[in-house]
């Protein structure tokens, strides 16, 4: 196999390229290997729990404050990314990169509008706190804070 063809795979968003011959050995520790990966992000939720959230991935289930969202799949990646990294200024385009892994032609006014209708479905847990700020001419944070 060309290393071009490895790199194109990877680029691609394969995880991994296993080349001919291989081992079953090798298969499972690979395979293995990317499990571990995936399941990291989990640790992170447990992080979200202090500050009232709490976001489950597998069971695509999220909570502010002990109050089940009922957010669109985008909505949800988008409250998942936000609420796991409290504080960061996310960028449109950043965002774009991150929730659309679809390849879908989207614009940064589409992240606008997720980001308007998850902040209503906040709000109506949070009324007096503004979740997710807007962080002129830069983009969006997630407020670290109770209720």
């Amino acid at each position: 196999v060309e290393e071009i063809d490895r790199l194109l795979g990877l680029e691609l968003g394969a995880d991994d390229y296993i080349c001919k011959p291989y081992s079953p050995r090798e298969v499972v520790a690979r395979t293995k290997a990317v499990l571990r990966r995936y399941q990291q992000p989990q640790a992170a939720t447990d992080n979200a729990t202090a500050s009232g959230v709490h976001i489950d991935e597998t069971r695509f289930l999220a909570q502010l404050d002990g109050v089940t969202l009922d957010l669109t799949p985008v909505e949800f990646r988008l409250f998942a990314l936000m609420a796991n990294s409290p504080g960061q200024v996310f960028s449109r385009d950043q965002l774009l990169t991150l929730i659309y892994d679809d390849h879908r032609i989207v614009t940064d006014r589409t992240v606008d509008s997720h980001i308007k209708n998850l902040r209503k479905k906040l709000e109506a847990i949070r009324p007096d706190q503004e979740v997710i700020r807007s962080i002129y001419g830069v983009g969006y944070k997630f407020e670290e804070g109770g209720a």
